[in-house]
């Protein structure tokens, strides 16, 4: 393998970890907004139903100083929109935000530091004054 070939090989391979990066974000970024709504907005129980929940954040606790959310909304939409669910898709979505954080830093590294060797070069390879 010639020097140029390998550099081109480098390089792509950094670009590729650069862009698996990005699409781990982007989907992490997609759970995390998915989570923020079923956090904050308020819900209907079926589609025949009229039976409407305040959302697991902002609900409103009453006269009677109601605590929880089940006793607040009911045992239906605090089992509609249960709160173990919620936390297991964050838990997922945190190696998939660490995975996406190395790949894209290490990529980007990668580039930088080839750069930079690029450059010495070039300054090592001009007369001396």
């Amino acid at each position: 393998m010639t020097a140029e070939a390998y550099e081109i090989t480098f390089r792509q391979r950094a670009e590729r970890k650069r862009t698996v990066g990005v699409f781990l974000f982007i989907a992490t970024g997609g759970i995390w907004l998915w989570l923020a709504y079923q956090l904050f907005a308020p819900f209907s129980l079926g589609s025949s139903s009229t039976r409407t929940c305040a959302s697991r954040v902002f609900y409103d606790e009453g006269d009677s100083g109601k605590r929880s959310y089940a006793d607040a909304e009911g045992d239906r939409c605090a089992a509609a929109r249960d709160s173990a669910d919620l936390l297991g898709m964050l838990v997922v979505s945190l190696p998939l935000a660490a995975v996406g954080v190395f790949q894209y830093t290490s990529g980007t590294v990668s580039l930088a530091l080839r750069r930079h060797t690029e450059e010495l070069a070039v300054l090592r390879a001009l007369p001396k004054r």
